[in-house]
């Protein structure tokens, strides 16, 4: 069972707190608030009906436990029985989790920002019973402070207009809905299809940005923007842009050096409260780990610089040690407080590192900066220059190293932060394809293991019978329908793990989520993609194509489609792909800085061409590929299978001496693996791929030995016509071979083999 039960045990005051209706919910945020004299509700039917009922309008505190602020809240504001008493009195009080609930989270943070024209955490919603918001604001304070006004103030205008002038309330929460259905829909940019000019206006406004004194874009606070990174590194690899790259280097380095990484554990915190990267907002969440970890070794395995691979190997040594359940899967955050104090487990004094370290406290100083934090008497660990080993002497890398160790260790004997051990399936999916990507690039077999386990507990713990998958998992407890964002990150994940492995089930399952996910959230009047199932009791049903602080799962599954187009030679993935981009056309070029991921896809969609058949293969004829280098003959002695009967089909390639194919192990960025991919009109169900043992070659530009095919290679599969289908019937089966053939000079480009196998249906058996 994974995490540990909620305990009342944060009361050591001696007094008896009544517990609240949050105290039968998992989230350890709602839990949170579990003991605050605040009658709280989870959102749900008891908690709507009672606003409905007695005609009063709602509370919504949106937050996530991770949250600074959030704490701030509850412990000054939430937790203030003269507040909590009016709370109860005028309104019907429900928390969120943001994070469990992120459909609630977005329709009611789009309000906030039409109100307030910002936004944050915890998001503070007025609502009338029928759920339209009229007020919203992020943290209100007890007192007056700031600027801000009291909570207490804010409660009492709010309930005064809401009984002496509801009209003008009803009002004002009518054309704020209205607003938001708005957003919504799209509807105040037309649709356009992509092209060129989209992506180099969005790179234009990226790099327009850009802070070149301190790396990343923008001033404080200042969020390590990987998607934009990301973005320009795809950028600089096709044009090789001088200034392109200049970003990229000096803002992956300026993180990296920065307080926002854990120069002591390893991993990065959410943001830099200053422009300079110095001093953190020191919650660590799952998905910044995926996103920037991938981003590092991107960048390594196109520069070969160590110290970024370095970088990547510890965030993923951090998620490893700090992060993953024994059973596999990844939990989501570690706190940003311990103590009431936000970083006291993080940081340091002087005299606390020259006690630690005694005569290698001057090492520490020669490698490391102390950076005062407010209002904490002490020190964020800033790092002056790269320690990994090919930076450092190895005397000095291993001095490096003990120092390091040693820090930790003595760090390990203070308060832990709050871990948040949900389990959420997308940011699951985000870390999977990262391990995944790890194995790919550095080979190590804990990175698949890794990827793997996480994977595995997935598919088999948090889906339906049906294969519908469940948003979150803790403590054994399964909750809520999973979102687009579930469905399109974990499918990623699992195509990431079919690229590295080569193993066609992970590909089978990729298909199964991408097909519940077109079946489930798939508009197929107007095109795009919902970010809920059908038939919820929300405000609106969104349609979002916007990255927030995770990439636009819009964006994301228009990915997937690609990915799926690339590998199996369907077309109807990139159609699917093309009326999602040209739907949010125009909103991509009104605002290309809130759609970097969705015009990243773009850009592939535009360098990407439909796959036609280059190579036909009609059966029992051998046919040539591309300079006489590869043939290939089909072998299926069974064309009319029975309802339920099993069928063999083979496929045998011969490789003209001197050039080999790479066997599925071996996959790499720059070179296509072998496979083989089947689907048909009929219902067949492929139950196992067969590929032959492979044999090791040195690949001296890679340096390392990679798996290949040479002479006569044979492909098997074995195959299921499914039980329901219907006697007579006819289909194709469409078999698709993909590889890359390669002498010990030169690769050949990508290239493939189709053909078609008419099947029918024979009499029952």
């Amino acid at each position: 069972m994974l995490g540990s039960p909620a305990r009342a045990s944060r009361f050591n005051d001696g007094n008896t707190r009544t517990a609240n209706k949050l105290i039968n919910e998992n989230s350890p945020y709602l839990l949170l608030h579990a003991y605050n004299p605040v009658d709280w509700y989870p959102w749900g039917d008891e908690a709507l009906s009672k606003a409905r009922y007695e005609a009063k309008p709602i509370f919504l505190s949106v937050g996530y436990s991770t949250c600074y602020w959030c704490h701030v809240m509850e412990r000054l504001v939430f937790s203030n029985p003269q507040i909590a008493d009016l709370m109860n009195q005028w309104f019907v009080n429900v928390k969120v989790d943001r994070e469990e609930r992120p459909d609630i989270d977005k329709i009611y943070m789009w309000a906030t920002q039409l109100l307030t024209g910002g936004g944050g955490w915890p998001n503070s919603v007025f609502l009338t019973p029928d759920l339209k918001p009229f007020y919203a604001g992020t943290y209100f304070p007890p007192e007056d402070s700031h600027g801000k006004p009291s909570f207490l103030k804010v409660l009492t205008a709010i309930h005064d207009a809401w009984e002496n002038r509801r009209d003008q309330v009803v009002a004002v929460s009518e054309q704020l809905t209205s607003a938001i259905r708005e957003l919504e829909s799209g509807s105040r940019e037309p649709p356009g299809d992509p092209d060129r000019a989209l992506v180099e206006l969005a790179q234009s406004h990226i790099e327009g940005r850009y802070d070149a004194r301190f790396g990343g874009f923008g001033g404080a606070p200042k969020f390590p923007s990987s998607m934009r990174l990301d973005f320009l590194l795809s950028s600089w690899t096709r044009n090789k842009n001088e200034n392109t790259w200049r970003i990229v280097e000096r803002s992956l380095d300026a993180m990296a050096h920065g307080g926002i990484y854990d120069q002591v554990g390893g991993g990065f915190h959410r943001y830099s409260t200053d422009a300079e990267w110095r001093v953190p907002h020191f919650e660590k969440m799952l998905y910044n780990q995926a996103g920037l970890g991938r981003l590092y070794l991107r960048a390594f395995e196109f520069s070969g610089r160590q110290s970024w691979r370095a970088l990547a190997v510890d965030i993923l040594a951090f998620v490893e040690h700090e992060l993953t359940a024994p059973e596999g899967p990844f939990y989501s955050a570690l706190d940003a407080e311990t103590e009431t104090v936000e970083g006291k487990y993080y940081l340091w004094t002087a005299d606390e590192i020259g006690t630690a370290l005694g005569a290698d406290a001057k090492l520490f100083h020669e490698l490391y900066e102390l950076v005062p934090v407010p209002e904490t008497g002490s020190n964020a660990v800033v790092r002056r220059q790269s320690v990994d080993s090919g930076s450092l002497p190895a005397d000095k890398h291993k001095r490096w190293l003990d120092m390091r160790r040693h820090l930790m260790k003595l760090r390990g004997d203070r308060i832990y932060p709050l871990r948040d051990d949900k389990v959420i399936t997308s940011w699951n999916g985000m870390m999977i394809e990262t391990y995944a990507e790890a194995y790919r690039v550095l080979r190590a077999p804990e990175y698949k293991r890794s990827a793997e386990s996480a994977a595995t507990f997935i598919l088999e713990q948090m889906r339906r019978p049906d294969g519908r998958l469940f948003r979150v998992y803790r403590q054994g407890e399964r909750k809520y329908a999973a979102y687009l964002e579930d469905y399109a990150f974990l499918a990623r994940g699992l195509l990431s793990l079919y690229g590295a492995t080569g193993d066609p089930s992970w590909m089978r399952s990729a298909r199964e989520v991408v097909e519940l996910m077109l079946e489930r959230f798939w508009d197929a009047q107007d095109g795009g993609f919902y970010f809920t199932e059908g038939g919820n009791d929300l405000l609106v049903r969104i349609k979002d194509g916007q990255d927030s602080a995770l990439p636009s799962a819009t964006a994301v599954a228009i990915a997937v489609l690609l990915d799926l187009t690339e590998i199996t030679g369907d077309s109807a993935y990139r159609d699917t792909a093309t009326r999602c981009l040209r739907l949010f056309g125009g909103a991509m070029r009104a605002r290309p800085l809130g759609f970097v991921r969705m015009i990243s896809a773009a850009d592939r969609y535009l360098t990407s061409t439909p796959k036609e058949k280059s190579i036909r293969l009609p059966a029992k004829l051998i046919s040539p590929s591309v300079g006489q280098v590869v043939e290939a003959e089909i072998r299926m002695a069974n064309k009319t299978p029975a309802p339920g009967q099993e069928f063999a089909l083979g496929v045998d390639l011969s490789i003209a001496p001197g050039w080999h194919l790479y066997a599925p192990a071996s996959y790499a960025r720059s070179l296509r693996p072998t496979s083989m991919t089947l689907n048909s009109d009929l219902p067949v169900m492929v139950l196992d791929i067969d590929y032959p043992a492979s044999k090791l070659l040195f690949n001296a530009a890679l340096g390392e030995s990679l798996s290949v095919y040479e002479g006569r290679v044979e492909l098997g599969a074995r195959l299921q016509i499914h039980s329901s289908a219907r006697s007579a019937s006819t289909g194709d089966l469409r078999i698709l071979i993909q590889y890359q053939a390669c002498d010990d000079t030169k690769c050949l480009p990508p290239a493939e083999l189709q053909e078609r196998v008419s099947l029918t249906v024979s009499e029952e058996q």
